[in-house]
């Protein structure tokens, strides 16, 4: 009776376990496969977003739009070949040159005639005292 006892119980015990193991393998893979539709619902999302950029690309770059925005106005002309830079160590001195020029700045019409300095604060809304319109 002790030893029908022992089979049957340890049977039951390896029984147990065994459920017990593959309920855990169960809920793990299930996650795991949740974890994967989230990542490719991510992905998918990444895509759009690239195929919504790569078209604001084109469109940003179009060459009929950019030659309307060149005649539009800007002054936009192509650089001649004394504007290239030859030696990239003039570059801190020209933008030296460059920064000295612009060290004050005068406001636009309809804010005072006082010219603002760099280190004053400088705000662009024009509901704000001081402001650029």
């Amino acid at each position: 009776m002790k030893i029908a006892f022992l089979k049957y119980g340890s049977v039951l015990i390896v029984l147990i376990l065994s459920a017990v193991l593959l309920m855990h393998v169960s809920q793990d893979v299930q996650q795991l496969e949740r974890d994967i539709t989230c990542y490719d619902r991510d992905i998918e999302t990444e895509k759009e977003k690239i195929r919504v950029l790569g078209a604001e690309w084109a469109y940003l770059n179009n060459p009929k739009r950019l030659e309307v925005l060149a005649a539009g106005g800007y002054d936009m002309q192509t650089p001649n070949t004394d504007a290239l830079v030859s030696d990239p160590a003039r570059l801190p001195n020209m933008f030296n040159s460059r920064q000295s020029a612009l060290s004050t700045i005068t406001p636009s019409s309809g804010a005072s005639s006082q010219k603002i300095k760099n280190n004053d604060k400088l705000s662009l809304h024009p509901q704000t005292n001081g402001g650029l319109e």
